[in-house]
């Protein structure tokens, strides 16, 4: 399997229910001639009522993800039960995309010879290194993220229908919380805007993150005061002893390059703790952002 995102293997079939292509990460095929059969005669029964996005059947220990496309093109995922679906969607879009886009001709051909589309192997891989480096950089989502959105690729996304359907379909709200989006708040700050739950927001950002719509900035605290003014600064504000415990503690840390995660973590305090008190110092605290690395889109 390929890490966490636990796959097995990457099977095209193009018309008629002949697989052209075939690659499995952990170097054992299972997929076979006969099920290809089956998922095919599957997804031919399915599109005569419409129905044309992502599909999966579930097995003992495993799942097939497919996705039936153009020319009557069928792509399929095998991956092990508990895999990351809603990533891995994406991944199964994505590939077969892009091999439309390089094979669409040969694929209308009367003779499909297996041995053209062997070069697709190098975009498997690569697809597959991407997506998981994405599955590491959402993991770190957390209230105290801030989404910014890409404007270019926002535009590109509400283009695509089936991917704009897929999007309103996984989550209800997910345009208002779209819209709420203003580049600077938190997720925290939006979800209690919305009236939605934290972790509900983060799915929905996680799965706008995936596509590019939008880029993940960790929200990093500077506090302005030197040493000299820090003592007198908060004697002035009348701090609770407690929080002035932790802000002396803290005030060093927050060097704008430290995310409230990481200063929480190194304080073992809770960030919700430590965000609260730092928010007592007004604008002696300067909010930086600063972009979680690794979404660049392929």
């Amino acid at each position: 399997m390929s890490g966490r995102l636990k796959l097995r293997e990457f099977m095209v079939i193009a018309s008629g229910g002949v697989p052209v292509f075939h690659y499995s990460f952990t170097g054992t095929k299972q997929l076979n001639d006969l099920l290809s059969g089956f998922l095919s005669a599957i997804t031919s029964f399915a599109s005569e009522f419409g129905e044309r996005s992502v599909q999966s059947l579930s097995f003992k220990g495993s799942e097939i993800l497919y996705e039936q496309a153009e020319k009557d093109t069928v792509f399929i995922l095998l991956v092990d039960a508990g895999a990351p679906i809603h990533i891995l969607r994406a991944v199964l879009r994505d590939l077969s995309r892009k091999f439309l886009t390089r094979y669409r001709e040969t694929l209308g051909t009367p003779l499909v010879i297996k041995e053209v589309f062997e070069e697709f192997t190098a975009e498997v891989q690569r697809a597959a290194s991407y997506y998981e480096a994405m599955l590491h950089v959402t993991a770190s989502l957390g209230p105290f993220v801030v989404p910014e959105v890409n404007q270019r690729a926002l535009e590109l996304f509400r283009q695509s229908s089936d991917l704009l359907d897929e999007f309103h379909r996984t989550f209800p709200g997910g345009g208002r919380a779209l819209e709420a989006i203003d580049n600077s708040a938190t997720i925290k700050a939006l979800a209690e805007d919305l009236g939605v739950e934290v972790e509900t927001l983060i799915q929905v950002i996680e799965f706008l993150a995936i596509w590019g719509v939008v880029r993940l900035c960790r929200l990093c605290p500077r506090v302005r005061q030197d040493d000299e003014r820090f003592d007198a600064f908060l004697d002035i504000i009348g701090l609770p002893e407690r929080d002035y415990r932790l802000l002396r503690r803290a005030r060093l840390l927050c060097n704008g390059n430290r995310s409230i995660e990481e200063i929480a973590e190194r304080l073992n305090v809770a960030p919700e703790r430590l965000y609260e008190v730092l928010t007592k110092l007004g604008n002696e605290v300067e909010w930086q952002k600063v972009e979680i690395a690794g979404l660049t889109r392929q």
